[in-house]
């Protein structure tokens, strides 16, 4: 039987992943991690890096104490370190998981992995994470309280996947049981509840049934008969309401059709009459016609008033 121990909690959560990267990935979700290698520590802050079977990379935080000051350090340090592994070499990378472990990467996963672990599928699946980035980002964390909400939302606002990640310890005949705890934070989607890293979905609204309205024989019948209830504007109980209406008179004159009037058009305009051109009998005056004009008569010489001088020669 495994008794809760409240008072005790774990001194290093850091220390417990390099020894046990398992502990990462004992909620069942991908390839269980078998290496966790320290690249930082700068006072209370951690970082660290956790390859599982596959070639997964993950980061992880550990801030020692939950003060604003260690936190902006963690997620400092966690963002610098996002983009600095994102494209690099696989050599490059690998020299640095070498130098943690002590030894080669395929030394240390053919020991810690299972019997069908291939080391080539292994290094393809690192050039991948390497080429992809944006690697998720575990956060160890004692408890929590604004400074550490404000650092993992800060952490999503870039695009990484965050988890935080505590313990709860139980005690079974003097055993020791360390059991991870994802914290519940409404500002990153997860909720009390949350189990094995998975945050509990929000329930569903009920489904909404619709409305049946029952009509009976009777009323069926007597559908559309003016009653007296009618007479108040209320329909009896039972009858729908668009009973009240009453049934129009087929009998009556149908209403005349609307008359369309047209705009009336401007009336057209008579033509002035063509001038007549006189009619011409044949007839031409003067030579053309046969008729001489009259000789002209030769002027009268002007009178003599003296005598003229001789003309010709003298």
């Amino acid at each position: 039987m495994l008794l809760p121990i409240p008072a005790k909690t774990t001194g290093d959560l850091a220390a417990l992943v390099r020894e046990v990267p398992e502990f990462l990935g004992i909620d069942g979700g991908g390839a269980p991690c078998r290496a966790a290698v320290l690249l930082l520590e700068q006072g209370d802050a951690r970082v660290l890096t956790a390859i599982d079977e596959a070639g997964g990379i993950c980061l992880v935080g550990h801030p020692a104490q939950l003060t604003r000051d260690v936190l902006t350090v963690v997620a400092r340090e966690l963002l610098v370190l996002s983009g600095r592994l994102w494209r690099m070499p696989l050599e490059e990378f690998a020299l640095e998981l070498e130098t943690g472990l002590g030894r080669s990467l395929g030394e240390h996963f053919a020991d810690k992995a299972a019997k069908d672990w291939s080391e080539t599928d292994f290094r393809a699946g690192l050039m991948q994470s390497l080429e992809r980035g944006r690697f998720p980002v575990v956060m160890l964390l004692a408890g929590t309280n604004k400074d550490v909400v404000e650092a993992l939302v800060h952490l999503k606002s870039h695009n990484l996947a965050i988890k935080p990640l505590g313990v709860e310890l139980y005690e079974s005949w003097g055993i020791e049981v360390v059991v991870p705890k994802v914290w519940a934070i409404p500002e990153l989607g997860l909720h009390e509840g949350a189990e094995q890293g998975r945050s509990v979905p929000r329930p569903a609204p009920p489904p909404r049934t619709p409305q049946r309205f029952q009509i009976s024989s009777a009323q069926v019948a007597n559908f559309g008969v003016p009653d007296p209830a009618q007479q108040s504007g209320s329909a009896p109980a039972g009858q729908m309401p668009w009973a009240n209406t009453p049934v129009p008179d087929r009998t009556a004159a149908p209403r005349p059709a609307p008359v369309e009037q047209k705009p009336a058009q401007p009336q057209p305009t008579a033509k002035p009459a063509p001038a007549v051109k006189p009619v011409w009998d044949g007839s031409m005056p003067g030579v053309m016609a046969g008729k001489r004009p009259p000789p002209s008569q030769p002027a009268e010489p002007p009178p003599r008033t003296g005598q003229e001088p001789p003309r010709g020669r003298r």
